[in-house]
């Protein structure tokens, strides 16, 4: 569903957008008469699990074409733990998990006494009291201007007391063209109405990587179908003669890891499941002890030799994952390509670990992501080297012109990438 500060004003545009023009709906002059007035506009599109050579695998013309007019790193590192909620909170706020609270896709705070959890319709990811940075989109509205949110992770949720001016609750039954088609209304605003910042998501090919794994033909076919989406944004933006007068940043959460069921470390080959409640599986798996945590750390360190075993306060400090209370006592991390799982849900469906997977150190190669950018503040045809997506943040408010809050990041991490006039 649709919303804005305006409640009533967003259902109807919302009705428009996907049930077809309403009769009493204000009709949206074309903006092709006056496209300067897009300077220091962003758009953020989000292509969840976009490792960072796919496109070397396949054809993607569109992708080619956007990169050539534009900037390409060499990849981009997500932060400590990979995933999908902690790494693209990262990307809006410029602070590591440990600094912007979700520390995690899932996670228990022992202050709350409750959990938090991410999917459609999660109740915890609207709730202000789980963020404790200020994304972009805050940034931006703070300083007078509008931002517009076609999906992006927990931009439905109040924080630090704002909303974007306009945004929509995630709901994953939207088409990828409906997407799209959505921005561009946007874009088409009257300029005294129309949004500085924009955010656009897209899920297939994380949802592909799990399932088929990261060197599969599903995937690439998914990459050529992402291409063909870029292609139809660029079409759109062109007709509107707009696409040379605004910043596109194209960007990931994360990479993806090949995973095989022939790799597996099964916690209950070495302590009681009982004595312990697992917050949240996977690469990076979270262990809330039942008993004496040093009873059960003694018992899963060293115990095998793709497992790195750690009591909260003495992870290694290039983590920056030591000090929020949603942290749980015992982090075990997996090495590159393995699976922490119990027997029985791996006996229940041993195929699902046949796919792929991410959470893993940042520092693993599989785990980089994509950032391209092209647009009037970057330079063309230009390839450097990969960074931290810690430092988009000071980036977006850079082409914003916006003041930035506290962060982690630093601009000198990705001015090399920006023209001369910057």
């Amino acid at each position: 569903m649709f919303f804005n500060k305006n409640y009533l004003i967003g259902h109807l545009i919302y009705m428009s957008v996907f049930l077809g023009p309403l009769s009493c709906s204000k009709p949206v002059r074309s903006l092709n008469d006056d496209g300067n007035k897009f300077e220091n506009t962003v758009l953020l599109i989000s292509f969840d699990g976009f490792k960072w050579d796919y496109i070397d695998k396949t054809e993607t013309p569109n992708f080619d074409e956007f990169i050539s007019e534009g900037v390409k790193a060499q990849g981009l590192i997500p932060p400590f733990p990979s995933k999908t909620f902690p790494s693209h909170i990262t990307l809006v706020t410029g602070r590591h998990p440990s600094k912007h609270g979700i520390v995690s896709n899932r996670m228990f705070d022992s202050f709350f006494n409750e959990y938090y959890y991410i999917g459609q319709n999660s109740k915890p990811v609207l709730n202000s009291k789980w963020y404790e940075a200020e994304p972009i989109w805050v940034t931006a509205e703070k300083q007078g201007k509008k931002s517009m949110t076609m999906f992006w992770p927990a931009s439905e949720a109040e924080i630090m007391g704002t909303r974007p001016t306009e945004y929509f609750v995630y709901d994953e039954s939207i088409s990828n063209i409906s997407r799209i088609n959505q921005i561009i209304k946007w874009l088409d605003y009257p300029v005294d109405e129309r949004g500085k910042f924009f955010s656009l998501y897209f899920s297939d090919l994380d949802t592909q990587g799990h399932r088929f794994g990261p060197n599969s033909i599903e995937v690439q076919r998914t990459t050529e179908n992402m291409d063909d989406l870029i292609g139809q944004l660029v079409r759109s933006l062109k007709e509107k003669n707009i696409y040379d007068s605004i910043n596109i940043i194209i960007t990931t959460d994360h990479g993806m890891a090949s995973t095989s069921q022939d790799s597996m470390i099964f916690l209950d080959d070495y302590i009681d499941l009982n004595n312990i409640e697992v917050v949240d599986w996977g690469p990076a798996c979270a262990i809330l002890p039942k008993v004496n945590v040093d009873s059960i750390f003694s018992k899963l360190a060293d115990a095998h030799p793709m497992l790195d075993v750690y009591k909260k306060g003495e992870l290694p400090d290039e983590l920056h994952y030591n000090d929020h209370n949603r942290i749980q006592p015992i982090i075990a991390i997996a090495k590159e390509h393995w699976s922490i799982s119990s027997r029985t849900s791996f006996e229940n469906n041993p195929e699902r670990f046949n796919g792929g997977n991410h959470g893993y150190y940042s520092t693993y190669e599989s785990m980089r992501g994509i950032f391209f950018a092209r647009g009037p503040a970057f330079k063309k045809g230009f390839k450097g080297a990969g960074f931290s997506s810690i430092h988009l943040y000071e980036l977006m408010c850079h082409l914003l012109k916006i003041v930035p809050a506290d962060n982690d990041g630093n601009l000198d991490s990705t001015k090399i990438y920006l023209s001369q006039k910057q």
